[in-house]
């Protein structure tokens, strides 16, 4: 799905005006259509007519809420307008609200009727919320925080026009008080807020609907800010297994990871590898963990390999290791690793000699932000899954700073060294080379953030890969489906008790879905 900033859609507005549908059509469009999306979700018809309290604020978005009132009113809606500040203050909401005052609605001031106000939000059978829209730039306070509480301690459904009131529409940031919606409709595309976290969760049902504004009127503006990873992106790029096939047809994916004292980290990489369908995996491990990690894999084909004095993978291993990578079809690295002058050995010689694409991440992350023109000398396409911490050490970035601007610190880096980038955290971030925009996952949850979960991700990743999936859709779907088995786990679970192993344990559910509606 793709998402537009602010500024982004108000140029794509301006370029639909100078093309002759003027403003006050598209204000007209975008109600006429959020109350066709209002009655489609509610059941509302001429037969079947319900209470309705219309909240508008003083500008277009509440020019939109006028429209509304009156498309619901004319079949036959009780409606209640509620002024949040006033009457409109935009020539257009002005026009609009001039529309619906000669009808039989109820029209209350907020402000100076507070009682009313709160009777026709506790009564109204659907409430509908469209007095900030994209223009909010500070905190709600005074009568609107007010006025948004009453709405959020209604047991009304609550619908908000384009975004809920009191989030910013590009950051998706809590901007002092905001409504809490059921069903939000967007205008005309998705808005960051749609997607980004914290503000999502205040967005409940989301549906986007068409103004009437042209794909090439939004591309006016250029790339799209960023593109959501949701179910539908995911069915569209999985790859369908055929009925007549073996394992050979599926690739063959080598896992080098692990060490003494993370054997848990090859486990779950080699797991996230066979879970994701690869036909063949092979787990390469230091000789020493192999108590721990043979134990608990009874799937992929295990290559112990000589240890060092630290019990993680000696120089001496490389040769077998190369042998390894001539049967692969993916290689996945760096997971419990460790950080050492053998591993970082090890890390160089896959990276210059690998003929199949690689995902690194963990430790093997940690070796390259040491060396990183190290990137430069592979000959394949190259996956890198940091999480902040990580993706510091490589851009030489603040946390704070990675955090703050997720999307474009993601961006910048895969097209400064060629790679594909998974900025892993709330709202897993999923940039390649030689693209101006990124995609943004909309699943999992705070119950994945513990070790192990990257390294079930990263084997999910190789797996992807070895059935010839893109690079940066191999990414994409592993993140969403990841994150799926996440929200499974932490139902089953809940967030709290749930560890990587659960939601290992979760990812045929997840790709059962997937599978299900693609009819694979």
């Amino acid at each position: 799905m793709k998402v537009l900033t602010t500024l982004q859609m108000r140029m794509a507005e301006a370029a639909a005006n100078a093309n002759g549908t003027s403003y006050l059509r598209l204000m007209e469009n975008a109600g006429a259509a959020c109350a066709r999306a209002i009655r489609e979700e509610y059941g509302i018809t001429a037969e079947k007519t319900k209470k309705i309290t219309v909240v508008c604020g003083r500008g277009n978005n509440g020019g939109d809420g006028y429209v509304i009132a009156r498309k619901l009113c004319e079949i036959g809606c009780r409606v209640s307008i509620i002024l949040a500040g006033g009457t409109p203050h935009s020539e257009h909401a002005k026009e609009m609200f001039s529309r619906v005052e000669q009808m039989p609605v109820n029209m209350i001031t907020f402000d100076t009727n507070k009682n009313s106000a709160l009777d026709a939000l506790l009564n109204a059978d659907v409430i509908v919320e469209a007095v900030f829209g994209i223009g909010l730039e500070r905190d709600v306070t005074d009568i609107y925080a007010e006025l948004f509480r009453y709405i959020n301690s209604s047991s009304a459904k609550t619908v908000s026009i384009d975004i809920p009131g009191g989030l910013n529409a590009d950051t998706g940031e809590i901007m002092g008080e905001a409504v809490k919606a059921d069903f939000t409709v967007a205008v005309c595309t998705a808005k960051p807020c749609h997607i980004l976290l914290p503000g999502s969760k205040y967005c409940g049902k989301i549906k986007v609907v068409s103004i009437g504004i042209t794909e090439d009127e939004q591309r006016v503006s250029g790339d799209p800010y960023f593109y959501s990873v949701d179910s539908e992106s995911v069915r569209e790029r999985f790859p369908h297994r055929n009925p007549v096939s073996n394992k050979g047809d599926y690739g063959h994916v080598l896992s080098i990871c692990g060490s003494k004292c993370m054997a848990g980290a090859a486990v779950l990489a080699a797991t996230g590898a066979v879970r994701g369908g690869a036909g063949l995996v092979t787990a390469a491990f230091p000789e020493c963990a192999y108590p721990a990690i043979s134990s608990k894999l009874t799937s992929p084909l295990l290559l112990p390999v000589k240890n060092n004095e630290e019990g993680t993978f000696s120089s001496q291993s490389v040769d077998k290791i190369n042998d390894a990578m001539k049967k692969a079809s993916s290689i996945v690295i760096g997971c419990g690793l460790g950080v050492n002058k053998d591993t970082a050995s090890l890390l160089v010689e896959v990276i210059k000699n690998a003929e199949v694409p690689l995902v690194i991440d963990a430790d093997g992350i940690n070796i390259i932000s040491r060396n990183i023109n190290v990137l430069k000398a592979a000959k394949v396409p190259i996956i890198l899954t940091p999480h902040p911490g990580e993706m510091s050490r490589l851009t030489g970035k603040s946390v704070k700073q990675i955090q703050s601007d997720r999307i474009q610190t993601a961006v910048d880096f895969a097209n400064e060294y060629g790679v594909t980038v998974v900025l892993k955290g709330a709202n897993t971030v999923v940039a390649t080379h030689g693209e101006k925009t990124a995609f943004v996952n909309t699943t999992g949850n705070a119950g994945m953030s513990k070790g192990g979960s990257g390294d079930l991700l990263a084997g999910l990743v190789g797996a992807f890969l070895a059935q010839e999936v893109s690079t940066v859709d191999a990414a994409m779907m592993a993140v969403y489906i990841h994150g799926l088995a996440g929200d499974i786990a932490a139902e089953k679970y809940s967030m709290t008790a749930m560890s990587p192993t659960d939601t290992a344990d979760c990812l045929p559910f997840a790709l059962s879905k997937i599978e299900r509606c693609i009819g694979v």
